[in-house]
């Protein structure tokens, strides 16, 4: 939260001269965005022990999951950073 206060404080007070540099600093950082998406996604499938769930009982319950995860999770996430990735602004950035 803290970091999240001090940028947040740092793009309110950015002048024009200095946009023009953190655009480009931005465009150079599209690149960790995308590899730490997919580490995300990566680390959600390494986790996901489904054959300890199936000893325990919880068959149903894994299935459950790995349907929802894949079914429902992953698009949700995916069209979100199509989104903000993409360019699209979030309501109140005008």
């Amino acid at each position: 939260m803290a970091t999240f206060a001090v940028a947040l404080v740092i793009a309110l007070l950015v002048t024009g001269d200095a946009k023009a540099r953190f655009t480009s600093a931005i465009a150079e950082s599209n690149v960790f965005c995308v590899i730490f998406f997919m580490l995300t996604f990566f680390s959600i499938g390494v986790l996901s022990n489904f054959r300890k769930l199936w000893e325990q009982g919880l068959g149903k319950l894994a299935a459950v999951y790995f349907v929802c995860l894949f079914g429902f999770v992953i698009w949700v996430g995916l069209l979100i950073s199509w989104l903000f990735f993409g360019g699209v602004k979030p309501p109140l950035a005008n």
